[in-house]
């Protein structure tokens, strides 16, 4: 008797379940979307937002400026072709050298100070540190091309700090490794 029960009541539930979902509402993609509300998510602690496509550049988030792909394609160029760890093949790279970025920033000075350093922040926060003194005038570029195509934030983009791997063997150390950081966002001189 108790299994007829519990059955009879298993037999409602789905029941209840098949009319409820009779009687729920379709709706279209166009109309999800439209009545979807996204909710902001706060910045990390001790960094601001962020958007793709913006580099930031300046010695904190007051007063920075702001670069974007027409800005960038502004300023000298580079290119050079190169394999990397994180690709197949050879690439070509172009983009702007560190040093003419600083300049046009107007922290060129900052570059002459022995301790003073440069960071640089991903999209998703992740931070690396290059030292002034070991930013060239030509070398390390953000690449804001490969290939001769912009790229997309999925594929390492839009900005992406590299170096001429192939050219030199201090290329190809973990520091420097560590140091070409994808999707960059912003860079924050420390002096």
């Amino acid at each position: 008797m108790q299994m007829v029960y519990a059955g009879a009541i298993v037999g409602l539930t789905f029941t209840g379940l098949a009319l409820i979902g009779l009687n729920m509402p379709m709706f279209s993609n166009a109309e999800r979307e439209a009545t979807a509300t996204e909710v902001p998510r706060p910045a990390a602690a001790g960094s601001s937002a962020t958007e793709p496509g913006v580099l930031r550049i300046g010695r904190g988030d007051e007063g920075a400026v702001r670069f974007d792909l027409q800005d960038l394609d502004a300023l000298p160029q580079l290119v050079f072709e190169t394999g990397t760890i994180w690709t197949d093949g050879v690439s070509t790279f172009s983009g702007v050298p560190v040093a003419a970025l600083l300049e046009k920033a107007g922290l060129e000075k900052t570059l002459e100070q022995p301790d003073a350093t440069l960071e640089l922040i991903a999209l998703n926060d992740y931070r690396v540190r290059i030292p002034m003194d070991e930013i060239g005038p030509e070398l390390p570029i953000i690449a804001t091309r490969i290939d001769g195509k912009t790229v997309p934030v999925r594929d390492k983009g839009p900005y992406w700090l590299v170096y001429p791997y192939d050219s030199d063997p201090r290329f190809r150390t973990e520091d420097v490794y560590a140091r070409s950081i994808w999707q960059l966002a912003k860079m924050v001189v420390i002096e």
